[in-house]
């Protein structure tokens, strides 16, 4: 009887060991407590009630898990907390120099957990490497921004907002209100020349022609513009005088202009420098040219005065020209030398007695 019950405790036992090895086996499953791990370490101003066991993601994968947190002992001035934490073997590869942790809420308990965002480096962090610590993103820290920030908003509304408490601000905006009906009345119902482009058939057509003729001009001037562009390509490309003269060494007229303009100086300067009639007239001479400018300009004097005696009468011719009584007496003498038949003998004997040649006598030898 008693070995029996010894038997039934031995099994009980037996069983409770079984059962505590399964648990422990299937915990350290859970915790990875059975996988080879590296050590990394990180560091933080503030680590907002992380504790030792918070797991550690990457990518939405537990990873790993934090070993310890806290101060450093040697250091009492440092205010800084050190945080070291583990990652299995097999994804240590992935943690890059350049990989961030981040403190992160785990659920809506507040727990806390690491969070590592990958880098963009290739070369992978050694073991014990300290990676870097991003400021936590904390609710109630991003609430107090939020309400500091509104703060501010609200400030700047209420600074914005203040002047339209003003009685005068309010009075210049009525003012201004009741300008702008008048206006807007004047508009709609007067006899302006606002009113007449809105309400106006005939001002519609006119404004139609104005724009109409602004079109027309703006399309010749568009043509005029391409004209001028392709009268410049072809300048540039040439052929032609205009190119030679800009891009050219120089076109065969413009030398030939240029000979011609050559001799015209050389004649000029001869005439200029020379004792000729031109160099006489042109800047008065000395010379011989001189006697016979004098001789002109007294020739140019007499007739002068000729033409100032015959003017004023003097003389026969100037008596024909001026004075009406000699023209009539002459033409009473003339027309009576026609009539008179002995007037018209003598003065026909005088002009063939006239007309008589001499007689010519040869003298013989002697």
């Amino acid at each position: 009887m008693a070995r029996s019950r010894d038997l039934k405790v031995g099994l009980f036992v037996l069983l409770g060991l079984f059962l505590t090895a399964v648990v422990i086996f299937l915990i350290g499953e859970e915790r990875n407590l059975f996988d080879k791990s590296v050590d990394f370490r990180t560091s933080f101003t503030d680590v907002q009630g992380l504790k030792p066991g918070a797991p550690v993601r990457m990518g939405g994968l537990d990873v790993g898990q934090v070993s310890k947190v806290g101060y450093d002992a040697s250091d009492t001035n440092d205010s800084v907390v050190y945080v070291t934490f583990w990652i299995k073997k097999s994804e240590a590869k992935r943690i890059k120099i350049d990989t961030k942790a981040k403190i992160e809420s785990k659920g809506l308990l507040g727990d806390k957990m690491i969070n590592l965002e990958p880098g963009e480096s290739d070369i992978s962090a050694e073991p014990n490497a300290q990676l870097i610590g991003e400021k936590p993103a904390d609710m109630f820290g991003k609430i107090g921004e939020m309400a500091v920030k509104a703060e501010k908003v609200l400030d700047n509304i209420e600074r914005a907002t203040k002047p339209l408490g003003d009685e005068k601000l309010h009075k210049d905006i009525q003012g201004s209100v009741a300008s702008v009906n008048v206006i807007l009345s004047e508009v709609a119902h007067g006899k302006g020349y606002a009113n007449r482009i809105l309400s106006d058939p005939e001002e519609a057509k006119k404004i139609s022609a104005v724009v109409t003729s602004l079109q027309k001009t703006s399309n010749e001037a568009e043509g005029a513009i391409r004209d001028v562009r392709t009268v410049i390509s072809r300048v540039r490309t040439g052929p032609g005088f205009a190119h030679d003269v800009l891009y050219g060494e120089g076109p065969k007229g413009l030398t030939e202009f240029q000979s011609a303009a050559n001799e015209v100086a050389l004649t000029l300067r001869g005439v200029r420098e020379s004792k000729s009639l031109a160099n006489d007239l042109l800047f008065g001479g000395k010379g011989d040219t001189s006697q016979v400018i004098k001789n002109m300009a007294d020739l140019t004097s007499n007739l002068n005065a000729i033409a100032v005696d015959l003017r004023a009468g003097k003389g026969t011719i100037g008596g024909l020209l001026v004075d009406p009584s000699i023209y009539e007496d002459v033409k009473v003498v003339l027309g009576n030398v026609q009539r008179n038949d002995v007037l018209r003998a003598l003065v026909r004997y005088s002009i063939n007695k006239d007309q008589q040649k001499p007689e010519v006598q040869v003298a013989g030898p002697k």
